[in-house]
């Protein structure tokens, strides 16, 4: 077991965060780049189905909307946010290394639009009815990302995936005309030997390589200890981490399991990967040496969370986010609340339909350095 105390709290709120309440079970929150910076030191909180959304920017230890929409509320740009399947994530549309645009996308309506923001007013740059890239959009387990499909450094490519359909499609945007890099339609046989073949199956996108490129796709299907790494070679997918007992000292046998990639320790790379597992307290962070994962903090099942949030729901949810500490070698050493240095190295937890929301920082990303 790791020490939990080895991250700490920056921030904790049991009525919300920045005036968004965080008091329905479908809240739904991400990092943004609002401000074209590079970095992602906005927060995005939503909720389905009611029209809401807010973009949260942080003053010191203040985090105040520069956009919001109550509920219920109209959505943004145009976007209702009128369904409970509506999602939401950034991207980089023009190919500038920033994910300062936003997709929205409606499982099962072939509904996806694509959001610019000049100077906090939104609007279309791609709005369709019928699906994006020759991908329908149809079924309601249709998921999405973004994805460095090029290893350019850029998350400028758009994964959307169909669980349980063997469906995968990577889609390239030339001035907004997206096509098919790659493409398994449904039923399909998934990406690199990879099936797809469980609704329950997840991909994020992973910076294996230590390079600063999310070039990488993780795979992973809770409750059964399956996860795969794929790496792409030109278009050619196969994997260079296979397993069915977990990763790195972590089962994958629950159902609750969720991943997502971390800047553990500080150097602006997403090359950490963390599982947990809520209402069970549990959460592991692994680093990669040479394809060999193993944890640099970990909190079993039960476990008691880490940094004194319990992560006792199951609702809990949690994201890498940029916080910004001050920079190495600054006069005061301190955070002044406007040094948002790029380094996606704080975590934020939260827990829908009860206003509690934490903000943790590492105060030992140097231990077991990779």
């Amino acid at each position: 077991m790791s020490n939990p105390s080895t991250f700490t709290p920056v921030y904790q709120s049991g009525s919300g965060i920045g005036g968004f309440n965080l008091l329905s079970p479908a809240d739904i929150s991400f990092a943004f780049d609002y401000d074209h910076s590079g970095r992602l030191d906005h927060i995005v909180l939503y909720q389905p189905g009611a029209g809401t959304i807010w973009i949260l920017k942080r003053d010191g230890a203040i985090f105040s909307a520069v956009y919001a929409q109550g509920a219920p509320g109209n959505g943004i740009g145009g976007y209702d946010l009128a369904s409970t399947a509506d999602r939401v994530f950034a991207f980089d549309y023009d190919h500038s290394g920033k994910l300062d645009h936003l997709v929205l996308y409606r499982p099962s309506t072939g509904i996806v639009w694509i959001l610019k923001n000049d100077k906090g007013v939104f609007s279309p740059v791609f709005q369709s009815n019928t699906g994006i890239g020759g991908f329908n959009l149809l079924s309601p387990d249709d998921r999405a990302l973004a994805f460095d499909y090029d290893h350019s450094g850029k998350l400028d490519h758009l994964l959307f995936y169909q669980p349980g359909a063997g469906t995968a499609w990577i889609l390239k945007n030339v001035k907004g005309v997206f096509s098919a890099v790659y493409a398994q339609g449904a039923p399909g046989n998934g990406i690199g030997g990879y099936d797809l073949g469980s609704t329950a199956d997840r991909i994020i996108a992973f910076d294996y390589e230590h390079c600063e490129k999310l070039d990488h796709l993780v795979l992973y299907r809770p409750n059964t200890g399956i996860v795969w790494i794929l790496k792409n070679d030109k278009g050619t997918f196969s994997p260079v981490y296979s397993s069915n007992s977990g990763i790195g000292g972590f089962n994958l046998l629950s159902p609750n399991d969720h991943a997502f990639a971390f800047d553990y320790n500080k150097d602006h790379k997403l090359d950490h990967l963390t599982f947990y597992q809520p209402g069970a307290g549990t959460i592991w962070i692994l680093k990669n040496d040479k394809g060999v994962f193993s944890p640099v903090y970990a909190q079993g099942a039960p476990g008691v969370g880490i940094g004194g949030y319990d992560l006792a729901s199951t609702a809990d949810r949690v994201y890498a986010y940029d916080y910004g500490d001050a920079e190495p070698g600054s006069k005061s050493g301190k955070d002044d609340g406007k040094k948002h240095h790029g380094g996606n190295d704080h975590l934020v937890l939260y827990r829908p339909n009860t206003g509690i929301i934490w903000i943790l920082k590492n105060d030992n990303p140097r231990d077991n350095r990779k």
